[in-house]
């Protein structure tokens, strides 16, 4: 993993994020509890990581190697609290910095280090870790990935041409990110369903530096606003007016996100769902059209938004 060539170590080193999920270091609680503690130690053995700013982005806590074990280290990192420097997570993880003494100071470029630390959650999301007691078992390839709706999708995509940083919103298992892969794009994946992100990073369809479990509704809290050039959304719903509340909120957040100029392209099931994301796109500010892509099977992609910020 990234993470351990970030800080030069060997695959039999044990390293550990000490959140529980990529969306906890977002007010690290744990994280801070911990490190309140650890400043009081003045024998614990601590490492950093900085940016090519020198930030500070990461503080390790070693526990050096004994009879039953190798060298332990234990990550604490502000890379998702810092997004607003302003947040009371990240003024107090600063504070503590720099009130420590480091026995080493590792440096990494902040995207590579982000990403390590994405593909940490998708691992440990693979592995079981946050999930006691699964039942869930990996499902036949062929049972969750159809190559109809691969070369349907392509087709769709193949009219646009999806530009810059992308953002697929409510990815699932991977389906419609598989023919983004195939075509040479690579999106940055999110969807709130741990168990179907969890099938999409098994069969190798969404990659573990790429996919995030995250809650559509909360993106601002997580990125910065006007990040990315394009907004993808394959599929999404099930949209009807009972729940019509939640679906604007994911498309106000997710048009925050948006650059100047960037395109959201959004496909979903009938014409009633996309109407409701039409008229939340339109009080948004987006300029955009809804298109009818039925055929005769009438189950993917046969509603269409393609519209620029």
């Amino acid at each position: 993993m990234l993470i351990y060539d970030i800080l030069g170590l060997e695959a039999s080193e044990t390293v550990y994020f000490v959140e529980d999920s990529y969306a906890s270091l977002k007010n690290n609680n744990l994280s801070l509890q911990y490190l309140e503690n650890i400043q009081k130690d003045p024998e614990a053995h601590l490492e950093g990581v900085v940016d090519e700013n020198d930030h500070m982005i990461a503080i390790i806590l070693l526990t050096p190697e004994n009879e039953e074990s190798p060298d332990e280290r234990a990550v604490f990192t502000n890379i998702v609290s810092s997004v607003h420097q302003n947040n009371d997570s990240n003024k107090r993880f600063s504070e503590i910095a720099g009130n420590l003494n480091f026995n080493k100071t590792y440096r990494a470029d902040i995207k590579k280090f982000r990403e390590s630390v994405i593909e940490y959650y998708s691992h440990a999301l693979v592995n079981r870790q946050f999930c006691d007691n699964c039942l869930s078992t990996k499902e036949p390839y062929e049972m969750v990935y159809f190559p109809g709706r691969n070369t349907r999708l392509k087709a769709l995509i193949e009219k646009y041409e999806l530009k810059g940083e992308i953002l697929e919103i409510c990815c699932g298992n991977g389906m419609s990110t598989l023919p983004l892969h195939e075509m040479g794009y690579d999106p940055l994946a999110i969807d709130y369903d741990r168990c179907q992100i969890c099938q999409g990073l098994e069969h190798n369809v969404l990659y573990p530096g790429r996919t995030l479990v995250l809650d559509a509704t909360r993106l601002t809290e997580f990125f910065e606003e006007k990040s990315f050039d394009t907004i993808a959304g394959f599929m999404l719903g099930t949209i009807y007016s009972f729940n019509r509340g939640l679906w604007e909120k994911m498309i106000s957040e997710a048009v925050k996100l948006l650059k100047p100029g960037g395109m959201i392209l959004l496909t979903v099931n009938k014409k009633e769902e996309m109407e409701i994301l039409y008229s939340a796109l339109n009080k948004a500010h987006i300029t955009g059209k809804m298109i009818d892509n039925t055929d005769e099977k009438g189950i993917y992609d046969q509603w269409v938004y393609v519209g620029t910020g």
